[in-house]
């Protein structure tokens, strides 16, 4: 079982990662598109490359397994970023196949992280 879980995790968190690095190069590269997609799906354009940003700083905390509770606030920031993002996409009637997967991949890799990994043992916020 345990080669199993390994597995799922490595392939739930590639493609977890896979989904943020699209978003953080597209939101980059062709930001006037991706700030009609904000606008549209009714959120503000100026989150754009915030949200670029925030996605980078999650990306590393949970590759870098380093500190347990920004682990723990990145992943649940990213499947919050993950139901709006299937919220806006719905309700523009458009089909968000990404969101559907990063709703699927995002708890998997989550559950799985400190089976795999290890719990990290610091925290960023205690002194």
């Amino acid at each position: 079982m345990q080669l199993l879980e390994k597995i799922t995790y490595w392939v739930a968190t590639v493609i977890m990662v896979a989904l943020m690095l699209m978003a953080i190069i597209s939101y980059h590269v062709d930001h006037d598109r991706m700030a009609g997609y904000f606008e549209y799906f009714g959120y503000p354009t100026y989150i754009v490359y915030p949200l670029a940003y925030l996605k980078l700083l999650a990306l590393i905390a949970i590759l870098t397994n380093y500190f347990r509770n920004l682990k723990d606030i990145a992943y649940s920031a990213y499947f919050m970023n993950m139901v709006a993002a299937t919220v806006g996409h719905v309700m523009a009637g458009d089909q968000p196949i990404h969101a559907y997967v990063g709703l699927v991949v995002v708890p998997v890799s989550y559950i799985l992280s400190n089976r795999v990994r290890g719990e990290p043992k610091r925290d960023a916020f205690i002194l």
